[in-house]
């Protein structure tokens, strides 16, 4: 669902806002759609089940606030029932792998400009 936003970041691009917004309300209703069943049935296919660390380097890169929030809680579910690493955690490997994903230092930095508004917000909980 977010492969071209992947590959966008891997080629130093920012992805187009329009659509990527569009593909996070469709993931965040997918999301919401599977945690209300039995972790037994939750599918692996992306198409079905985003992964979550694309769906938050998305909103990330949005700047949604209210997004975020709503992923936050979907991270806690998924976490208590999979591998149980906190949210913060969670959080701190996913933007480390968003970074990853930087061509070159510049891009990085950039990348880190992009999402500041949420770890700003972090340092002070």
């Amino acid at each position: 669902m977010f492969s071209e936003m992947v590959r966008d970041i891997e080629r130093g691009i920012f992805p187009d806002t329009g659509l990527l917004r569009g593909r996070c309300h469709a993931a965040v209703t997918k999301k919401l759609a599977l945690i209300r069943l039995p972790p037994a049935y939750w599918e692996k296919d992306p198409k079905r089940n985003p992964d979550t660390r694309h769906l938050m380097w998305a909103i990330l890169l949005l700047h949604d606030p209210d997004l975020f929030e709503v992923v936050k809680g979907i991270i806690l579910m998924e976490q208590a029932e999979g591998e149980g690493i906190s949210a913060e955690a969670f959080f701190k490997k996913g933007l480390d792998e968003l970074l990853s994903l930087a061509p070159d230092h510049h891009f990085k930095e950039l990348l880190l400009k992009q999402v500041a508004w949420a770890t700003e917000g972090r340092k002070a909980e």
